[in-house]
């Protein structure tokens, strides 16, 4: 009887921990740093994408949308969806410098201001490994 009763006690305490921890990991959305490195207006130091892919109405190269879920659309369920094909071998990951040994580049005519995507800890920066991360979620 002493069994039964700390198994219910030992099965109490694990159960709400499970469903804890279910749920915090639901609530991570690798999109978010992705977006976040887009959405920065395109131009100096910075890697966004604002101003050229994302922005009311096309202005350089594909156009992603304006809003996260439209941008968000066009990788899923759009054209957008060859750029992610392959994960962290795909085009989007090559373009932007995610693969090693493979060097970054932009589209001929594009902007020359700017810079590409990295990892610096130095600066904070993780922009690659966030990449890479949300590229994974295609990767099922």
């Amino acid at each position: 009887m002493a069994t039964v009763i700390c198994s219910f006690r030992l099965a109490a305490l694990v159960i709400p921990l499970i469903a804890l921890s279910g749920s915090a990991r639901a609530q991570i959305d690798l999109f978010d740093p992705v977006w976040a490195t887009m959405t920065q207006q395109s131009g100096g130091d910075s890697p966004g994408c604002r101003g050229c892919h994302i922005a009311p109405q096309p202005s350089f190269g594909p156009w992603f949308g304006d809003t996260r879920e439209d941008v968000l659309s066009y990788f899923v369920n759009g054209p957008g969806s060859q750029l992610v094909t392959g994960c962290r071998q795909s085009s989007l990951a090559e373009a932007l410098g995610l693969i090693d040994g493979v060097q970054p580049f932009m589209p001929r005519d594009a902007p020359l201001d700017g810079r590409f995507w990295r990892d610096d800890p130095v600066a904070g920066l993780t922009e690659l490994t966030d990449l890479g991360n949300w590229l994974d979620t295609f990767c099922f």
